[in-house]
């Protein structure tokens, strides 16, 4: 099977709003709140992506990637772009806001392949610095990221739904470290 990383455009919105929907439940049964992933509505997030894929158009630093098949069937997306306010205190220049994979398909190089798309595309917008955040309780991810270089950079409650979720933060000094993911991503990029 070839699988690709791309741009999103605005056409994928139904599909990242069921990614979406698929991937925050299958990563955070037992994480989060029930009532958080009960509330992942599709219409909802169809509008909430429509609106991101727009603004991404009229936002040069905001970037989005859709991981899929050669038919055009949706794996993983991620988000990133310049880091404001606490975020870019503590995380550096950029930050990627989401990157989700359906576990169906973890283990084979698509998480590194989007973390390489969005370290691209923060470097080539002068932002040398970045990271992430994490929820507190999500092992898989944390042994990811740790397992590519990221370095634990502070804590902090987010709110989702009134509820308050503990968060880590993950940082690379030199977004080049991920970039260099490249000898590790499979050769069907």
């Amino acid at each position: 099977m070839s699988l690709m990383i791309r741009r999103a455009e605005q056409s994928d919105a139904p599909a990242i709003a069921e990614l979406q929907q698929i991937t925050w439940r299958e990563t955070y049964s037992g994480l989060l709140p029930t009532p958080v992933l009960d509330g992942l509505a599709l219409p909802r997030l169809y509008r909430t992506w429509r609106a991101e894929l727009i603004r991404q158009d009229g936002d040069l630093d905001h970037g989005i990637f859709v991981a899929e098949t050669e038919d055009g069937k949706a794996l993983g997306y991620a988000t990133c772009g310049a880091a404001s306010g606490q975020a870019a205190e503590i995380l550096g220049d950029g930050e990627i806001h989401q990157i989700y994979v359906k576990a169906s398909h973890q283990g084979r190089g698509l998480g590194r392949a989007l973390m390489l798309a969005c370290s691209r595309w923060l470097l080539m917008r002068g932002l040398f610095s970045g990271g992430l955040w994490v929820v507190k309780g999500n092992e898989k991810a944390r042994t990811f990221y740790e397992s590519i270089g990221g370095k634990i950079a502070g804590d902090k409650r987010d709110s989702m739904q009134g509820w308050q979720i503990p968060v880590v933060g993950y940082t690379w000094t030199d977004l080049d470290e991920l970039a260099g993911l490249e000898s590790e991503v499979p050769s069907w990029l």
